[in-house]
């Protein structure tokens, strides 16, 4: 009976270690260049690697020693810091359309550029150490619902691109630590409502801002916050237009450029920019025409005063003269009297 069995045990057993052959060899993989293009682009084709937080393990994985990869196609379900590891002197990663990743967590590692786009990424992290190499990370048209705070330990960012994404809300504190050296922030077409900042918070060397496609009604410290803007995009937000009439004003007189406008408006424009009137701008223009008045009523008043002080002083020069004229009649009369009383002592 049991020597029955013996051939299908000894089928299982062969299965299994093909299995294991085939797993072993899936997992140790020596990735080539299918083309380099013109730009220098190497291109990495089928990269399947489905590595856990726990990391690789003790399998074999090689990337070419290329210093820009692009990434075209496959699956890392988590691109984490074993992976970064295996990029050798990589300076410039892409990771494009057809590359599906859930979780991506960025290291300190050599990399000047991280470009992510169209993988499904749905959140990521940045290792809390300063990382003064990456200069421009890019993660866009994904599904991306907020930004850690961890972004704050790249010190080094100078351009940050997180548009198609799903963020509501969008905070500028982290970015204090990268203020001196960003110079791109776009943003564009998301669903953001609120952009937080304080007042203590700006960027010096900021020079394209993009907002546009949100759910905007503000920028606070607007003025203050990007005071070397030169670019910058709004459309397709529900501003208030009070905001957006003194911004405006400021956008130019500063001759700052502002990138496609609104075709068309709802409610109102300011500019070619749609803004929305509210109750709140109902009370800020109400306001607004009251300090106007009060302001007319001011200048009345001290054109009032001003013409009242020179009419003073004209009253006091035209006394001072006719108090000098009236001295002068009198000066005559009194030599006269003196003189007669000299003649008259003379006669005695």
């Amino acid at each position: 009976m049991v020597a029955r069995f013996w051939p299908l045990v000894l089928q299982a057993g062969v299965l299994l270690l093909a299995l294991a052959g085939c797993i072993c060899r899936a997992q140790s993989k020596n990735f080539k260049c299918s083309i380099i293009n013109e730009a220098g682009f190497c291109f990495i084709e089928n990269v399947h690697l489905d590595v856990s937080t726990n990391g690789i393990g003790g399998d074999s994985i090689q990337f070419p020693r290329h210093p820009t990869l692009l990434i075209k196609s496959g699956a890392i379900p988590y691109f984490g810091k074993d992976i970064f590891a295996l990029l050798g002197n990589t300076k410039q990663l892409h990771v494009y359309n057809q590359t599906s990743i859930r979780n991506l967590f960025i290291p300190v590692t050599n990399l000047t550029e991280i470009n992510v786009q169209r993988n499904g990424l749905l959140e990521f992290d940045v290792e809390p150490v300063d990382n003064r190499e990456l200069k421009m990370l890019s993660i866009v048209h994904n599904g991306l619902v907020t930004v850690p705070r961890n972004i704050r330990f790249l010190v080094g960012l100078e351009k940050l691109y997180l548009y198609n994404n799903s963020l509501e809300y969008f905070d500028l504190e982290p970015l204090a630590n990268a203020s001196h050296s960003l110079k791109i922030l776009s943003i564009y077409d998301n669903h953001i409502k609120t952009l937080d900042s304080r007042s203590a918070l700006y960027f010096p060397k900021l020079q394209t801002l993009s907002l546009s496609k949100n759910k905007l009604t503000f920028v606070p410290y607007f003025e203050e916050s990007f005071p070397a803007v030169t670019v910058v995009s709004l459309r397709k937000n529900p501003w208030n237009c009070g905001w957006l009439h003194t911004t405006m004003q400021y956008i130019e007189a500063r001759k700052i450029q502002v990138v496609r406008k609104d075709a068309a408006c709802r409610d109102r424009w300011i500019s070619e920019i749609c803004c929305t009137y509210t109750v709140l701008d109902f009370m800020f223009d109400r306001a607004a025409a009251q300090m106007r008045r009060e302001q007319q009523l001011l200048r009345n008043v001290t054109h009032e005063n001003r013409r009242l002080v020179e009419t003073v002083h004209r009253l006091a020069d035209d006394l001072h003269r006719l108090q000098s004229q009236l001295d002068q009649q009198q000066q005559p009369t009194s030599e006269k009297s003196i003189s007669d009383a000299r003649t008259g002592d003379d006669s005695v």
